[in-house]
């Protein structure tokens, strides 16, 4: 019997020395040392690109409401995600654009400071669409004339009562109007007054003469025509006209062409850029997207980039868009302030276009501006774009005023948190 259990016992030893085997017992021991490998592969964080590819087209008007949103990703799993759209705001613009008649509509907000989109609304065949604000296929008209404007102050020496001559209306562009040696006697008016104005051929003779295609063409680049800027939602790139010749320069420079496009988003963007110190913002409509156990996929938070525009020159773009509204395109909807209470503490000013479609079909009326209360600093910008057909039912400049109006009534109505989940 004592043999029998050495020879068991001398087999157990043999079998306990085997390579493999003392390899498997030492595995073994080691696995609970080990750290714990990751459930899931999904990164950790989003960039923009990244979650404009996962929310897609589709989340326009679901983001535009203004509502803490709830979504299932089959990698992702359940998260929350927070908009940056006041609730409030957004569906006084919709109350605005809904009963229009007009084509299409749209109505931007945007914080200057930090580019968050604070108003995406629009219309679009009597439905209410908030895609419209960030169609890019709308002719810009006189809007660029802030862009020839920023260039002839910065790079020409101008100030916004410089003189400056021209020849014929001031709302044509005839080739005469543009030669260096006019004809005619010119008539004399301010900078100040001809960007209030919208006068072509002063803004025409600025591009050729003074600014330059190359040189125009860098600053609409720096104000971010024919780029594609960063958004969690599609946004296609501004279209910018290429001259042939001095006369295609002038119809840059004065926004009389209609190859030239952007959208209302764009619009409030380049306003931002004269009264935040000369930043193009970034703009961004998600606060926050989260994951059901609190880990943060994405933050939005602001960039405003290097400065492309020199605060003094910031300063002269700003006596320009208060001349447009005091004396200029937009006083008839701007008139009478000193009777408004909110409105006559504020600062204000702004840009109009106007400019017939390519099939001259439809009117596009633009109305691009900002305000602003000196005492604490608060700063809107807006941009509404109205796309008329035979009849024009509705005035940009005062959809404009109305939601100035509104955004600046009380402060902390403006200011309120959503607090229901869609």
């Amino acid at each position: 019997m004592i043999t029998l259990v050495k020879a068991q016992l001398a087999s157990w030893k043999a079998s306990l020395c085997r390579p493999w085997r003392v390899a498997a017992l030492c595995l073994a021991l080691a696995l609970p040392l080990l750290p714990a490998a990751p459930v899931s592969a999904a990164p950790a964080s989003l960039d923009k690109a990244q979650l404009a590819l996962l929310l897609g087209g589709s989340w326009v008007p679901r983001l535009a409401a203004g509502y803490t949103l709830e979504l299932k990703h089959d990698k992702l799993g359940r998260m929350r995600l927070e908009p940056t759209i006041n609730p409030f705001l957004q569906a006084q613009a919709e109350a605005w654009l809904k009963p229009l008649k007009s084509r299409r509509a749209a109505m931007v907000v945007v914080d200057p400071m930090s580019g968050k989109v604070l108003v995406l609304a629009g219309l679009r065949r009597g439905r209410l669409d908030p895609g419209v604000a960030l169609d890019s296929n709308s002719p810009a008209a006189s809007l660029f004339k802030m862009v020839t404007a920023a260039a002839a102050l910065e790079e020409a020496g101008l100030e916004a009562n410089s003189q400056l001559g021209f020849v014929g209306r001031a709302h044509t562009l005839y080739r005469f109007q543009l030669k260096e040696t006019p004809r005619y006697r010119p008539q004399q008016v301010t900078l100040a007054k001809s960007f209030a104005s919208s006068n072509n051929p002063i803004f025409a003779r600025l591009g050729i003469f003074q600014v330059g295609g190359v040189m125009l063409t860098n600053y609409a680049h720096s104000l971010g025509f024919e780029r594609r800027m960063p958004f969690e939602l599609p946004l296609k790139s501004s279209c910018l006209v290429k001259p042939a010749n001095s006369y295609g320069v002038g119809e840059m420079a004065s926004g009389f062409n209609r190859i030239t496009t952007m959208s209302p988003l764009h619009a409030a963007l380049v306003v931002s850029a004269f009264i935040n110190g000369g930043h193009l913002p970034e703009p961004y409509i998600v606060k926050r997207l989260t994951r059901s156990d609190g880990m943060v996929y994405y933050l939005g938070k602001p960039h405003l980039g290097p400065a492309i525009i020199s605060p003094e020159t910031c300063y002269q773009m700003q006596r320009l868009f208060e001349a447009t509204v005091e004396m200029g395109t937009a006083r008839k909807a701007f008139r009478r302030l000193n009777r408004d209470k909110v409105l006559k503490n504020l600062e204000l000013g702004g840009k109009t276009g106007t400019i017939r479609g390519p099939d001259r079909t439809e009117l596009f009326e633009w109305f691009a501006g900002y305000g602003r209360d000196p005492e604490t600093g608060r700063t809107l910008a807006v941009a509404v774009l109205v796309v008329h057909g035979k009849v024009r039912y509705a005035n940009p400049k005062k959809l404009a005023r109305r939601m100035l109006k509104e955004a600046f009534r009380s402060p902390l109505y403006a200011e309120k948190k959503p607090g229901a989940v869609h």
